[in-house]
């Protein structure tokens, strides 16, 4: 138990001390399981990582590890799946959910329990996008670009969003220019996320999952000026076998 708190402790002193996102150059090429005839690399899974409970006297936290899985949205006139996110589990085989009409965006997310279906992602050259295989149309599934929102208080992990994105990117981590390992995903040299637990929809298939959201320039609260949300825990998110 003693080794197990001293784990927790060095996982917060870690992300208590200031880490240096630097994007992993070359596009795709420096990626995990990447293959130049394809220009793809992946797929894998994303996964919590460091993830710090602030509220917690040990900084526990219930979810690290926990992998990216698909869930979507149909707002109302939707005819075929166009929007979604994706949360997290520890199969390897995507599992798809149908949602009720919603005025929701699509969220990436963090499922509430690490024993359900993944959904991967991968990046691909051609398109010099990140991208999960999704629910897409009546009852398909596709290769689609995931990136934030352009809400800084808001900057959702999503697909399905068009122009009102931001790219998401890799980055390596440096500590006292000490390169670290792992490769993470973030956006505008940012790797920080916040998540937080919902409660289940008809889009998760009625199970809680954790949002997740980039903590980038703006993202405090616009009320309260705070850092985090009520509930929100801090975590990279890294790509998994990195």
């Amino acid at each position: 138990m003693a080794l197990f708190l001293a784990g927790l402790s060095l996982l917060a002193a870690v992300q208590a001390c200031t880490v240096t996102p630097v994007e992993v150059p070359s596009g795709c090429t420096n990626l995990p399981s990447y293959d130049s005839s394809t220009g793809i690399a992946g797929p894998w899974i994303v996964e919590v990582n460091q993830c710090v409970n602030t509220t917690a006297t040990d900084n526990a936290c219930n979810i690290e590890g926990f992998g990216s899985e698909a869930v979507y949205f149909l707002q109302q006139g939707d005819t075929s799946v166009v929007r979604g996110y994706v949360r997290t589990s520890n199969n390897k085989f995507p599992s798809f959910q149908k949602a009720a009409p919603s005025n929701k965006k699509p969220q990436i997310g963090i499922v509430s329990k690490n024993d359900l279906a993944k959904s991967p992602l991968r990046c691909n050259d051609a398109t010099d996008s990140f991208e999960s295989y999704v629910p897409s149309g009546v009852s398909g599934a596709e290769w689609k670009a995931v990136n934030v929102t352009d809400i800084p208080y808001s900057a959702q992990l999503m697909w399905g969003l068009g122009q009102y994105s931001l790219p998401i990117q890799a980055y390596y981590h440096y500590l006292d220019g000490v390169k670290q390992d792992g490769i993470f995903i973030g956006a505008h040299n940012v790797t920080s996320w916040a998540v937080q637990l919902q409660d289940g929809s008809a889009g998760s298939g009625g199970k809680p999952y954790w949002l997740i959201r980039l903590l980038g320039p703006d993202s405090e609260d616009p009320v309260t000026g705070s850092e985090l949300e009520d509930g929100e825990y801090k975590t990279f998110i890294r790509i998994d076998g990195s």
